[in-house]
């Protein structure tokens, strides 16, 4: 797992050392909007007069994990910053949503990344399951990530090449020369349903022509 620098950090002073012996859980955070990027949040939170982002770590929707304040003290859970270790994401899971899978992913990753770091934590769990609040938002995926199981990867096939199932090769290459198939402009948008779905069609043509 790689963690990433914020670009151009802002840090105003010295950041105060965690006692990690003392650090007993992980807080979730969703940043209650539909899209701000990592450099938004920290704008938002140094015009509140943080002297940084106030996570220990940020997950984009793309899997890109930031580091905030690392495992110094973070500014995140009210009454918890000294106890718990805040990782927010990107988005507003208030809202009806799927959590992108590299994103869900890269959250897995991150909370055993700081489990390793920090043995002596017990708990995972939402910023509500810390003090009243809704976030990380009702559609955040908060029980199924905490189970550390990942999501796999759905692959978009756009061409009739080397990444596509060799099996699918020729179903979807008949699909597309009698325009069953046809591209958007930026080639095939196919998934692995959509490749089964052609290859059995094409089984079923083949059979019917003897």
């Amino acid at each position: 797992m790689e963690t990433n620098k914020i670009p151009n950090k802002i840090v105003k002073g010295n950041l105060k050392r965690l006692n990690l012996q003392r650090v007993q859980g992980i807080a979730l955070h969703h940043m209650a909007h539909p899209n701000a990027d990592i450099k938004t949040v920290e704008g938002w939170h140094i015009n509140q007069g943080y002297n940084a982002i106030g996570y220990n770590f940020w997950v984009g929707f793309d899997g890109t994990i930031y580091e905030g304040r690392g495992l110094t003290l973070g500014a995140h859970t009210l009454g918890h910053n000294e106890t718990t270790i805040g990782i927010g994401f990107q988005g507003d899971y208030s809202k009806d949503v799927v959590m992108p899978v590299e994103q869900f992913n890269a959250g897995i990753d991150i909370i055993s990344f700081v489990k390793a770091k920090v043995p002596s934590i017990v708990k995972i769990g939402g910023h509500k399951d810390y003090m009243a609040t809704a976030c990380p938002g009702q559609y955040f995926p908060l029980e199924e990530m905490i189970s550390g199981k990942k999501r796999s990867v759905e692959m978009i096939y756009n061409y009739v090449d080397d990444n596509m199932p060799e099996w699918a090769r020729v179903p979807v290459q008949w699909a597309v020369d009698k325009g069953i198939v046809k591209g958007d402009g930026n080639g095939l948008n196919l998934d692995d349903k959509d490749l089964k779905y052609i290859t059995y069609i094409y089984r079923a043509f083949k059979v019917k022509e003897g």
